[in-house]
């Protein structure tokens, strides 16, 4: 009971959007954009698997679902072992394990999940780690860091996700800038009466830590400790004012943005992989180019944007024959052919960086421009340090822009504000 109560009590990342495959429509980031919640399907009758096969919960509904249960029977039928695939929400995910808990219910075998579930569960002895056999340094590093906790990983590395990208509109401008001080000219150029030039979600956390990382900087040091008070955070805090010269005049929320973009009255936007089905939909006002984030002149870095994964995890309980079985699928699905498959049918970044340079990939204008930034991008561990640090540096951003604190106040601020956070943890 007292590890339910925790897991009731335990949150995702501010500000950090919830991915799934699922296309999404973007909402206002005081929280960040989160796709719309699937109804759980725990109302529906499920199928029964037979007592030598194994139960998998995935977050997916619709296509997306069936995509995967495609993709998991076509794996699992070469090892013998039948796998069920139930689709949930990410909410109902762990609500109903929660339900099961409580009623005496076994857990799923396997879950097919973010970051943040896979910090929910491990924080409540619901996984045990991913025995896949695997080498961590196939993988993108930060799917591998997304899953890392006490020094162990809990999830066979599936795909990424989650990360920035800069879009822009071909009838304003015929390409992407290259680097950040093109992205500042050519974006002031570009902003005249209602047209702006770029749009954003100015004060969110996720948003300024790809600057801070173009500077060489990080929300957390190599002890997993708030490491903001930094000249990077301040060369940030600085790039941050300067594009933002190019935006709407403030107040200007993210959806506001996102808006103006999708009406034709933006050339430049920097948004998610979740946002991008949205924007393809408006075909008749947005031309739309896809490309990678900016590189900083400074200091020669991409602006890499923060990444999560897509885990396959495993239950605390599997043992024996049925846990190698559940290990052989994570293998397989982590596989050269698998991620091909990851990406061509579900549309999902493969975490295997052989699997980046797959026609699947290379032909996705999306997941080629993601592809470009994902060897340099962060990952977003589970872990409460970068929530505080993401929690501090929320609050000093709108001060920033409105001239209201300099930047290496602000800077300072975020430190010390993570710092108290953490300690009372």
């Amino acid at each position: 009971m007292a590890a339910l109560a925790a897991l009731a009590a335990c949150s995702p990342l501010p500000g950090a959007p919830t991915p799934s495959t699922l296309p999404a429509s973007p909402v206002a980031p005081t929280a960040a954009p989160r796709p719309t919640a699937v109804p759980p399907v725990t109302a529906l009758p499920q199928p029964t698997v037979a007592p030598s096969g194994l139960v998998l919960w995935v977050v997916a509904a619709g296509p997306e679902l069936a995509a995967l249960q495609r993709l998991v029977a076509d794996l699992s039928t070469p090892l013998g072992v039948p796998v069920l695939v139930v689709g949930k929400s990410a909410d109902a995910l762990v609500a109903d394990i929660r339900a099961d808990a409580l009623a005496g219910l076994p857990p799923p075998d396997l879950i097919w999940a973010s970051q943040d579930e896979l910090g929910l569960l491990q924080r409540t002895n619901m996984l045990q780690p991913a025995n896949d056999q695997l080498h961590d340094g196939a993988f993108l590093p930060a799917v591998i860091a997304s899953a890392r906790v006490a020094g162990q990983r809990w999830g066979t590395p599936l795909a990424a996700q989650g990360y920035l990208l800069l879009f822009y509109n071909r009838k304003l401008a015929n390409s992407a800038p290259r680097t950040t001080d093109e992205l500042i000219t050519r974006s002031r150029a570009l902003t005249a009466g209602d047209t702006f030039g770029l749009v954003a979600a100015w004060v969110e956390p996720r948003w300024f830590t790809a600057w801070l990382n173009g500077y060489g900087g990080a929300a957390l040091d190599a002890n997993d400790q708030p490491a903001l008070n930094t000249p990077q955070t301040v060369a940030a805090l600085n790039l941050l004012k300067e594009l933002r010269a190019a935006g709407p005049p403030p107040p200007s929320t993210y959806q506001e943005g996102v808006q103006l973009f999708r009406q034709g009255r933006a050339a430049f936007a920097i948004d998610g992989d979740w946002a991008i089905a949205n924007y393809r939909s408006y075909t008749d006002t947005l031309d739309l180019g896809i490309a990678p984030l900016p590189v900083v002149p400074a200091t020669g870095r991409l602006a890499a944007p923060g990444v999560g994964g897509l885990y396959l995890m495993y239950s605390g309980t599997l043992s024996g024959a049925r846990a190698d079985s559940a290990q052989a699928l994570g293998r397989a699905l982590a596989a050269p052919a698998g991620q091909a498959r990851v990406a061509a049918e579900l549309g999902l970044l493969p975490a295997l960086q052989a699997a980046l340079a797959s026609p699947p990939v290379t032909n996705n204008p999306a997941l080629a421009a993601a592809a470009a930034q994902a060897a340099a991008a962060p990952g977003l561990p589970p872990s409460s340090a970068l929530r505080c640090a993401w929690a501090a540096i929320q609050p000093q951003l709108a001060p920033v822009l409105l001239g209201d604190q300099t930047q290496a106040a602000a800077a300072s601020a975020m430190q010390a504000n993570a710092a108290a956070c953490v300690a009372a943890q």
